[in-house]
């Protein structure tokens, strides 16, 4: 189908369904900074209190993420809402496959999936920050440890909203109809991953890691990522990406030592 007219349907959907929250809906109102209300469900690592693992008998992995298949990305037409064509400086585009042109692969969210020791990882206090500019999330795939607060804001002069679908942590769904409004969200349960969209522009797509402990990391174009720190060991890493799947790749850690994962999503014709 024309890419016009599917982005003509989606925006008619998506400010029907926005006006049905802002007429009375379930979402609350966010006024400003408005923090999210967590349950009092602990995380997933119980069996143990210990402090995190001292980084001077750490190792740590690095690598690099490939794919040397096609980009299926298209140009978003923006004719139907004149706001967002205002805003972008440069043409936005679906951005499903983000790369350096190398065969390299970024916006793979990759990290532990198994072979941690039984500890429990206190929550960090720094914000992480998802912002809405330019119409597009920035960034479009970040990582989150549970009990950390993530900022979700709009920094755009046009309605926005946050929908984040059902998975082990709620669904909500927040609207930011002014620029410069933000609320935070703080998630009890580890999801690999979350999706958030916008239903006034349903183009607007990213991905929320929410993991229990501090062993993430997300690729950049160049498909490169780091995961320090680590405690000698054989692990498992699972490798994320939104349209190509997941990979996984078996390293083992030595004391003071870099291991090396090697991640390849392959040909996609």
């Amino acid at each position: 189908m024309n890419p016009s007219k599917l982005f003509a349907r989606g925006l008619v959907g998506g400010l029907g369904l926005l006006l049905t929250v802002a007429c009375g809906g379930r979402a609350p109102e966010a006024t400003g900074t408005q923090e999210g209300t967590p349950r009092t469900a602990g995380t997933s690592r119980t069996e143990s209190t210990t402090e995190a693992f001292p980084p001077a008998d750490a190792g740590s992995v690095e690598g690099q993420v490939a794919y040397t298949g096609p980009d299926p990305d298209l140009a978003i037409p923006l004719a139907a809402d004149p706001t967002c064509a205002k805003l972008r400086t440069t043409p936005l585009e679906t951005e499903k496959i983000v790369g350096d042109g190398a065969g390299h692969l970024g916006n793979v969210f990759v990290y532990v999936k198994a072979g941690l020791p039984p500890r429990t990882y206190p929550a960090p206090t720094e914000k992480v920050e998802l912002d809405q500019s330019g119409c597009a999330y920035l960034p479009r795939v970040v990582g989150v440890r549970v009990g950390q607060p993530l900022v979700l804001k709009n920094s755009d002069s046009t309605i926005h909203n946050v929908f984040a679908q059902a998975g082990a942590n709620p669904q909500f769904n927040q609207g930011l109809p002014y620029a410069g409004m933000s609320f935070e969200k703080v998630f009890e349960a580890p999801q690999v991953m979350m999706t958030l969209k916008c239903n006034v522009h349903p183009w607007m797509t990213a991905y929320v890691g929410v993991v229990d402990h501090p062993y993430f990391a997300v690729t950049g174009p160049d498909g490169k990522f780091a995961i320090p720190n680590l405690p000698p060991g054989t692990y498992t890493l699972e490798a994320w990406h939104e349209s190509l799947g997941v990979r996984e790749a078996v390293v083992t850690v030595e004391k003071g030592k870099a291991a090396t994962a090697v991640v390849d999503f392959g040909v996609r014709g």
